[in-house]
């Protein structure tokens, strides 16, 4: 296992102290505000209290009870040392983190614990890349670490950049670049370059899709080995410089992360059960998703090297270009001065049955406490997180310290709120699956909604927000209370801003809300359980802004320091994302009627019925030859439609003082996301089981609609059997209309 990170400590210095007396001061403040509506609480034990206020009251108290500054100290807290899962010092900020929620005053914290597989580097035998001659020398090797940021070269244990999971081994071979190791870029070599990459060494940019999926096409492809860089065109804005100047990645700085093709699975040796101490584990070499050949990562310096002799074929295209002083060709190979040269990995990573530690936080809830709404987020980091997961932690915090604030104050939820540190999440978003697959009974039985807290920013020109159509109305609602922080948006909404930066593509008049794919913690509650998720996080232009995600993400460079001099200077944004989470939960937890609209379901469902039936236009002769119909799911989903209408126009008379009235149509509300859930699962992924939406086959960060039916017609012309191709499509097209038909059924007035 990596090294036990438990000796560095911070000395609580003047910032911590103000942030201590700031916070307290704030408290009294707000304190004052809430005595006026609360005073007549204090008589009843406070078991006994329920929400006599106004909502509206409460909830206004809520949202200005959550402060920038606490969310600037909390960051700054949990970014000054590595916190990487398994290790002593990730424990050690489990414990903080459960002492601090306790003080809060939550009603419980624990600390959950499974033991699941991890992978870390050999702290004797280094990961690196080598060019060597025709007798073996090693002529250039890559970085062994990056060079560390301003005022962090004592700290220790910094893990170096490594592909957690890949297989042992020193493969050496011809190297090929594959662009960014899409499917569509392998094609593109081996249907119409004929350039084949078996027994090969290929080399990827990061960036387009997930990098599990690189290296699963690299393994369907034949090559025996993966080498990652980061491109500067996808990691590096225009115009601005690397940090510690600027927010781009530095040359030396390299991409940490999984190389896994989990598929929903949790921990490879549990797939499907809780990693416990009593749990039957698979063999390690037997493990669900795990890469069979070597994987490691490097910087654009390194990669400039690799890629500056190579031979071969010049790019097919100009969008196969990066912005490296290379040629890009594509190999195999160098060119004919240095062909006797060849590529050589050295990859020594172990995989090792780790113990982790979730921490789960309780606020009982008085009128329904068996329901629950889950704001979950990671605590793990591959170094010190200063963006992900922190960003998104110190917000976490933020929420939770401001619900204990209520609480204390004699307010409680009328359901009951859980929050969630889950650990691991860079491993396979392995906490959070773990405790899901513990509780799945429960969660199946009790879950609300779901909604997930990694990173706060990503960027800051506007909100993001993926969730279930079930939210739609509700982010809107939420959206339009909370003040614009952008410039010159002064005196409007956040839902203005918003809206004016990223309106949507599918419906009119309203801003962007993409869907959910995965790469993060509400993937089990969304796509194996049927829980109503959603997320929030301030991003950039994805329109003007190319490069992929953020520069310095999973690097060295993710630091506090990074987000108070260029993200996110006065944490406004932070705030608002605060307020965006924290407004959720509590519209989620306390609104009478459960604030989903199942209406905005049937548009999703209808208009992802058109799209997927034009892409199959494109085979308008096979349609014919093999009698494929989507005239059943069609007519389902206008089944859904009416239905959803009808139950809509039943909800707008519901006597709310009829407890038992209201919990039936809530009911129906709170299931309807778990109607959409085959328990047989999409075919070859059979922890992905929604049927309107899965993370692409191709790309794990994506989402796609009716995923089924997608994947059947992936490069349909391809397959050798176009009858058992086809015959699959029909399958698919009869699963789903059977259930968007079930799930209208749900929605239908209880007989």
């Amino acid at each position: 296992m990596w090294t036990a990170l438990g000796t560095l400590s911070e000395p609580p210095g003047p910032r911590a102290a103000s942030g201590r007396f700031w916070a307290a001061t704030l408290g009294a403040a707000v304190g004052l505000f809430l005595l006026g509506f609360l005073i007549g609480w204090f008589a009843k034990p406070v078991e006994e209290k329920t929400s006599l206020s106004p909502h509206g009251e409460v909830k206004a108290a809520f949202m200005a009870e959550m402060k920038a500054e606490n969310i600037k100290q909390f960051l700054f807290n949990f970014t000054q040392l590595p916190h990487l899962a398994g290790t002593k010092e990730n424990l050690h900020l489990a414990q903080q983190v459960q002492a601090e929620w306790k003080a809060f005053g939550l009603d419980s914290v624990q600390l959950v614990h499974y033991d699941v597989l991890l992978s870390y580097p050999d702290e004797t035998k280094p990961n690196y890349i080598s060019i060597i001659d025709e007798y073996g020398n090693e002529i250039f090797n890559t970085s062994l670490s990056e060079p560390p940021p301003p005022g962090y070269e004592a700290v220790r244990d910094v893990v170096p950049p490594y592909s957690a999971f890949s297989a042992q081994g020193m493969p050496e071979g011809e190297l090929v670049y594959v662009n960014y190791g899409r499917t569509e870029d392998f094609f593109k070599l081996e249907r119409e370059m004929g350039i084949n990459c078996t027994g090969k060494i290929v080399i990827a940019r990061y960036g387009k899709i997930f990098r599990g999926n690189k290296v699963r096409n690299a393994e369907l492809a034949g090559a025996k080995g993966v080498i990652l860089y980061s491109d500067p065109a996808d990691y590096c804005a225009p115009g601005v410089d690397p940090y510690p100047d600027g927010w781009n990645l530095p040359g030396g700085g390299a991409q940490r992360g999984n190389v896994l093709n989990l598929n929903g699975a949790g921990d490879p040796l549990t797939p499907g059960y809780p990693a416990k101490e009593y749990t039957y584990r698979l063999d390690k070499a037997s493990g669900v998703g795990l890469p069979k050949i070597p994987v490691h990562p490097i910087g654009y310096h390194d990669a400039e090297s690799l890629l500056r002799n190579m031979g071969g074929s010049a790019p097919p295209h100009s969008s196969w270009k990066g912005n490296l002083n290379v040629s890009y060709n594509v190999g195999p190979g160098f060119t004919s001065n240095y062909s006797t040269r060849k590529v050589k990995m050295h990859v020594h990573s172990n995989n090792e049955v780790t113990r982790i530690y979730n921490v789960i936080g309780t606020i009982r809830g008085t009128v329904e406490p068996d329901r629950y709404v889950i704001l979950g987020g990671h605590r793990d980091s591959w170094v010190f997180g200063g963006i992900d997961p922190q960003s998104g932690a110190a917000v976490v915090h933020e929420i939770v310290r401001s619900f204990g604030k209520l609480k204390k104050e004699g307010w409680r939820p009328r359901r009951t709120v859980i929050f969630a540190s889950w650990d691991a999440e860079e491993f396979g978003l392995l906490g959070s699956t773990e405790w899901a697959e513990e509780n799945a009974k429960l969660l199946q039985a009790r879950g609300v909604a779901y909604i997930n807290a990694d990173s706060s920013i990503e960027g800051n020109y506007t909100l993001r927000v993926d969730c279930t159509p079930l939210m739609y109305r509700l982010v809107y609602s939420v959206t339009k209370e909370i003040p614009s922080p952008d410039e010159g948006f002064e005196g409007k909404s956040l839902y203005e801003s918003w809206y004016k930066k990223n309106p949507s593509r599918e419906y009119k008049e309203v801003p962007r809300i993409n869907k959910l794919g995965s790469g993060n913690d509400f993937e089990v509650f969304f796509q194996r359980l049927g829980i109503a998720s959603g997320r929030a996080r301030y991003s950039k232009n994805w329109n003007v802004e190319k490069y992929s995600s953020y520069p310095v993400y999973h690097s060295v460079y993710e630091t506090y320091e990074i987000v108070k001099r260029f993200y996110d200077p006065t944490f406004k944004n932070h705030l608002t994302v605060a307020q965006v989470r924290g407004g959720l939960v509590f519209e989620l937890a306390n609104s009478v009627v459960l604030p989903f609209d199942c209406r905005d379901y049937a548009s999703a469902v209808s208009n992802y019925a058109h799209i997927i039936y034009n892409m199959s236009r494109n085979h308008e002769e096979q349609l014919a030859t093999y009698n494929v119909s989507f005239d059943a799911l069609f007519s389902a989903v206008k089944n859904f439609t009416e239905v959803a209408a009808n139950f809509h126009d039943r909800l707008q008379h519901i006597d709310i003082n009829n407890l038992l009235a209201v919990r039936s149509l809530n009911d129906q509300l709170m299931f309807l996301e778990r109607a959409f859930i085959d328990p047989l699962g999409l075919p070859g992924r059979p922890f992905y089981r929604h049927v309107i939406f899965a993370p692409s086959s191709h790309n794990k960060y994506a989402g796609e609609s009716f995923p089924g039916i997608y994947d059947a017609m992936f490069d349909i012309k391809n397959k050798p059997d176009q009858h058992e191709a086809w015959e699959e499509v029909k399958r698919q097209i009869s699963i789903a209309a059977f259930t968007v038909q079930a799930a209208a059924g749900t929605l239908k007035e209880v007989a």
